[in-house]
């Protein structure tokens, strides 16, 4: 039973802490500065004090993805396992002479430097977010802190990592091109429900949340575009023949995925018809809220299907 459960259970505990920091990310690149610019004269000293739990999060995040990531050498290693060999043996192999073993050791740093960076930066003294300037303002552009430059970049190696990992190692042809579309796909993913789930944790008031979703709106649209140009790549790299989607296991789990996502990408969009006009309004933000977190507890199902989906064998002469 332990066999069984422990597998796709550890995959979505990845999936899920990665696609929570890639959303870590995106708000401090692109939501912060825009909520900024919408809250006027005192929005960045909130923002730099709500900057503070965000790196809180994304720190918790990467400590948990740190025993996640042992997890899942033990899970590689039941399927690696020759009952015949020495464990040590099989384990010594795994970890220095497989490329999965090279990718899981760079993953482990990677996670280690992230938790404490993540952490110092939650410990500073909050600063101001410099709002966002319009395309062609005077101004220049505000620059992002080092810090954060520096952890951006760690979250695109640990996104790098897990699809050096993924079955875009696995597709006939084109294999560079299968892999940058699932970092695609896993960073869309961040910015948009990742970016959701940070923007509903936080406090601060209707003013906060309404100044936050605004500029998170843009995202949203630009990650689902990218989702779904990536995904549709990659579904047709590891189905192949549009058969397979009906007459395989796998693709059978496909159409699932491409179903519940479908309802996230619905409630995503009723939530922008109806709930930007009316989020000034305590009634109006409270709805959109509540419709928020039952995108993102969507999505989490989205997440929990791609894991039984990334542990099942594609169709044969698919890879």
């Amino acid at each position: 039973m332990i066999e069984l459960l422990v597998p796709p259970l550890q995959r979505w505990l990845l999936f899920t802490g990665v696609v929570l920091l890639g959303g870590v990310a995106a708000w401090r690149v692109f939501v912060a500065p825009g909520a900024a610019a919408h809250l006027g004269a005192e929005g960045p000293d909130h923002l730099g004090a709500r900057e503070a739990r965000v790196a809180a999060i994304g720190a918790a995040t990467a400590g948990v993805l740190v025993a996640v990531w042992g997890l899942r050498l033990y899970t590689q290693l039941l399927g690696f396992r020759d009952p015949f060999a020495p464990l040590a043996e099989d384990l010594a192999f795994l970890v220095f002479e497989t490329f999965w073993g090279t990718v899981w050791m760079a993953q482990g740093g990677i996670l280690l430097v992230l938790a404490l960076g993540f952490g110092l930066v939650a410990r500073r003294p909050p600063t101001a977010i410099p709002a966002r300037v319009e395309w062609g303002a005077p101004e220049p552009p505000p620059s992002l802190p080092l810090s954060w430059k520096l952890l951006n970049l760690g979250v695109l190696a640990l996104v790098a990592t897990v699809a050096l990992s993924s079955h875009a190692m696995s597709v006939p042809a084109n294999v560079p091109l299968a892999v940058a579309l699932d970092g695609a796909h896993t960073l869309a993913a961040g910015a948009w429900i990742g970016s959701l789930a940070l923007i509903l944790s936080g406090g601060g008031g209707p003013a906060l949340l309404a100044a936050q979703l605004r500029a998170f709106s843009p995202v949203a649209m630009v990650s689902v575009g990218v989702l779904l140009f990536a995904g549709f790549i990659l579904s047709t790299q590891h189905v192949m023949a549009w058969e397979n989607l009906w007459s395989s296991g796998y693709g059978r789990v496909l159409l699932l995925k491409v179903a519940v996502a479908g309802g996230v990408l619905l409630l995503g969009a009723v939530n922008w018809r109806r709930g930007l006009p009316v989020l000034d309004t305590p009634e109006g933000a409270a709805a959109t809220r509540q419709r928020a977190w039952m995108e993102v507890g969507a999505a989490a199902l989205v997440l929990a299907v791609t894991a039984w989906l990334t542990g099942m064998t594609m169709p044969e002469g698919t890879h």
